[in-house]
């Protein structure tokens, strides 16, 4: 955090988030997942997503949305473990509660005969107790509304992927103001 208070990040930002079956990268997977590329002033590149299948039940649909039919023709984890590969290199990973993320994605791409990608990350969970020092609480549902962002659709790896990147180039501006980068 001290780096980033003394100077911008340099990197384009990958910002990420998954929906799973579960709370446990044991024994859960992945059955969403979307990846919003940000320049590093958190300004919008890209984005993509896609439903996972986990080869199981879908879990807490009631919280996610997401039914065993919407999962009827997703490609595995395995399928796109090298596309999500791609669309990470060269960035700093962002996510909100990143080692839940984080997690996932270790016991996924190792589940797929892989090796997790080695990269910069940075939780914007911890950045917003940096950045939002008196909010009241720091859940994504939190931050963004202390910042004016609103957060349609929660529970949707897209949809929470971008309110993440918009909370993340919001907090960028905090810290540096666009004068602060003339």
């Amino acid at each position: 955090m001290r780096e980033w208070s003394a100077q911008p990040p340099s990197l384009p930002f990958a910002v990420l988030d998954v929906e799973t079956t579960g709370l446990s990268p044991a024994r859960d997977r992945i059955i969403e997942i979307a990846v919003v590329r940000c320049a590093p002033d958190g300004s919008f590149l890209d984005e993509w997503s896609t439903l996972v299948n986990p080869g199981r039940d879908p879990g807490p649909t009631h919280i996610h949305g997401i039914t065993a039919s919407d999962l009827t023709g997703a490609p595995s984890f395995e399928d796109i473990a090298e596309e999500l590969r791609e669309r990470l290199a060269g960035s700093m990973v962002a996510a909100h509660n990143l080692s839940f993320d984080a997690g996932f994605l270790a016991a996924e791409f190792q589940r797929a005969g892989s090796t997790t990608p080695d990269q910069p990350a940075v939780c914007t969970l911890q950045l917003a107790r940096h950045v939002l020092k008196d909010n009241e609480g720091y859940s994504l549902a939190a931050c963004a509304a202390t910042l004016g962002i609103d957060h349609p659709n929660a529970h949707r790896a897209l949809a929470d992927t971008r309110v993440t990147a918009s909370v993340l180039a919001a907090m960028i501006t905090l810290l540096h103001p666009p004068s602060d980068q003339d």
